[in-house]
């Protein structure tokens, strides 16, 4: 029923009036993509079809989200609207019942209603993930305008918002084990031993007669009272004298010598017996063979057989790996973590984006392949998540730079790669069709990590049960709320512990609050560098001066924008203080832009005129709406950027 639905929905909307008019517009999303950077590799003579497009139309700066965070930026991309009225405020939020921080773009529900036999537990009511996200998404006003979409992987969209539009499910879509990424180290070496690696697992083993009998760990089996970790048989045959080894997953086989990547593997687990399955799939990089290292990808959903909803209609996903090879469905998939924890080097990590992006031209070829008429969006990591991890590489001035390591040009390399994405497009859409290339934010140096919850303990905002064990306590698990009257969550939000909102909140509403805010941003603002005699801190917003809508008295009461070279620390994003304010980063994460948003914009490109001066993110959903005839819905506050005279929404 679900199948005829579908083709009835597909057959309404190639007959209806904007269909056939034949209106055609194809939109690319370079997550990151930097106005700077662009513009020096376009003067170098590096992105000749980058060149024709701006010719033909346009190149502006296009202002970003506040914070210039990826899921909240892309939220006011789909919807229209700043957090005011979609709701994501940060990548992270805060329960203000327990404090805790938790991810902001989805929710998981657990089944309202379950059936105990013995030790089995059968959901008989709706569980699952909620998308959190507010507001209603351009396509979807297009799908009740009777105009085609395909928007393929646009972040803060997972779970996939229903429409009958084709979608699949970008950044915010989990691993099978519901984390945003979780690989595993497999190794004999005892230098291993007892470490920990943030976002992924180390297992030790042991290689007997040549041989290693182990399991990939799988998610926790809900239908069990005991909830046991599902595994998956997994053989290690080692041949150290060819230095190579055969991988056995699932009766599969893979053959690597080290150095060398595999293909994509099935991994499963019985839930129920031999007969109900939870599928997965994941890829095995072989490091070495003595000492053994061998890296196996966070389990992904599999295409083929999704165990959780990653595209409409359901069956999408599928018709693209059938026809583009399988893929990468976690959300963000350049392992980025595997190369922190240090089971990555820089080249490897590089080899692993390589693939990504070779397995998003063959879709971007297979959905050009099908394109005839309607909106045709298509994103693109690669070029963020590398400059949050190599930037260090590119720029002497920075801490954690090493030099000559062969990785200096990397971002010119991957924007050539967007050149010859577009170079294809060009060549395979009609004349007529428009064509918007746009970012989410720009970049900047990662130069200091600032721990903002240790200047509130340390100017008097917050108090700790034990001061003493400052640095030791995860989650705010040493604040002392009865005294505290402020806290940072989240990697740019400052909220105050107010009366009657948290659990334990001291301050009460009103003047008192008000003067507690004014208080702080004047303090913040005033912060120096002592190193440097830098401001920290550059802008800070009021929720109330930059959200509007429903959804507004759900934001931090401060957003902080950070200086560029400055960023919080990981820990203070989390909850946890340290004994220093400023500290030099010395990670691998070294470019970012989780800061001032003045300081990042992103780029709008169109073989069109933009014709007003200052195109935000929230312009773009509007623009493309009124491309195809269509009235905006009046939520949507933008302006149609092709229009002369700056129309908005509502037609102001």
């Amino acid at each position: 029923m679900r199948r005829l639905a579908f083709v009835a929905t597909a057959a309404l909307l190639a007959a209806s009036p904007a269909a056939a008019a034949g209106t055609r517009a194809v939109v690319i999303g370079i997550d990151g993509m930097d106005p700077n950077l662009l513009q020096r590799f376009m003067d170098e003579g590096r992105m000749p079809h980058f060149r024709a497009l701006i010719d033909e139309g346009s190149l502006t700066p296009l202002e970003t989200s506040i914070p210039p965070q990826s899921p909240v930026a892309w939220s006011n991309f789909i919807t229209g609207t700043d957090p005011g009225g979609h709701g994501i405020f940060d990548f992270i939020h805060r329960d203000p019942e327990t404090y805790t921080p938790i991810f902001s773009a989805a929710e998981i529900l657990e089944p309202h209603r379950t059936l105990a036999l013995g030790d089995w537990i059968l959901p008989l009511s709706g569980g699952g993930t909620v998308l959190l996200r507010r507001g209603e998404a351009f396509w979807e006003t297009l799908e009740r305008a009777g105009v085609p979409c395909t928007v393929i992987r646009v972040p803060a969209n997972y779970p996939p918002s229903p429409t009958g539009q084709q979608t699949l499910a970008g950044m915010g879509t989990p691993d099978l084990l519901g984390s945003y990424g979780t690989f595993a180290l497999y190794t004999d070496d005892p230098a291993w031993e007892g470490a920990m690696a943030s976002g992924g697992r180390v297992r030790l083993v042991k290689v007997d007669d040549g041989r290693v009998r182990t399991t990939i760990e799988g998610p926790r089996n809900s239908l069990r009272r005991s909830r046991p970790v599902l595994e998956c048989p997994l053989i290690i045959d080692v041949d150290v004298a060819n230095d190579a080894a055969r991988i056995t997953v699932a009766s599969r086989e893979a053959f690597l010598r080290a150095g060398e990547w595999s293909g994509w593997l099935p991994v499963e687990f019985e839930l129920v017996g031999p007969f109900k399955k939870l599928r997965g799939m994941c890829r095995f990089y072989l490091k070495s063979l003595s000492p053994l290292r061998l890296y196996a990808s966070p389990i992904n959903i599999d295409p083929s057989h999704p165990a959780l909803p990653i595209s409409t209609p359901g069956n999408l996903a599928r018709r693209l790996a059938e026809r583009a090879g399988p893929y990468y469905t976690q959300g963000i998939a350049e392992d980025t973590k595997a190369l922190e924890a240090g089971v990555f080097g820089d080249g490897e990590f590089v080899t692993q984006t390589d693939t990504i992006m070779a397995e998003r031209e063959r879709m971007h070829d297979v959905l050009l392949d099908d394109y005839q008429t309607g909106l045709l969006f298509f994103y693109v990591s690669t070029i963020d998540q590398s400059c949050h991890a190599l930037w260090r590489d590119a720029d002497p001035a920075h801490p954690a730079h090493v030099a000559g390591n062969g990785f200096e040009d990397r971002f010119g390399e991957l924007y050539e790669e967007m050149d010859r994405m577009l170079g294809e497009v060009r060549a395979r859409v009609p004349r007529d069709a428009a064509i918007i290339i746009l970012s989410d934010h720009g970049f900047a140096p990662f130069y200091q990590k600032v721990n903002v919850n240790t200047w509130l303990y340390r100017n008097g905002y917050l108090a700790l049960i034990r001061p003493e064990e400052i640095g030791r306590h995860p989650l705010f698990g040493n604040v002392f709320w009865r005294r505290t009257r402020a806290y940072a969550a989240g990697l740019n939000g400052l909220y105050v512990n107010l009366a009657g909102r948290e659990s334990r909140g001291i301050v009460p509403t009103g003047p008192q609050c008000d003067a507690l805010l004014d208080e702080l941003r004047a303090k913040l603002l005033a912060w120096r560098d002592p190193e440097s005699n830098e401001p920290v801190i550059t802008t800070v917003y009021k929720a109330s001066e930059v959200y509007h809508g429903a959804e507004a008295h759900n934001a931090p009461d401060l957003v902080i924008g950070y200086n560029r070279g400055y960023r919080t620390s990981d820990d203070s994003a989390l909850g946890t203080l340290s004994n220093e304010l400023i500290v030099p980063n010395l990670a691998k994460w070294t470019g970012d832009h989780c800061i001032d948003h003045r300081w990042v914009p992103g780029v709008l490109i169109s073989n069109r005129r933009v014709l007003v001066p200052d195109p935000s993110l929230i312009d773009v959903p509007v623009t493309i709406i009124r491309l195809f005839g269509v009235e905006p819905p009046a939520a949507m506050k933008g302006r149609n950027v092709f229009a002369g005279g700056g129309e908005t929404a509502a037609g102001r």
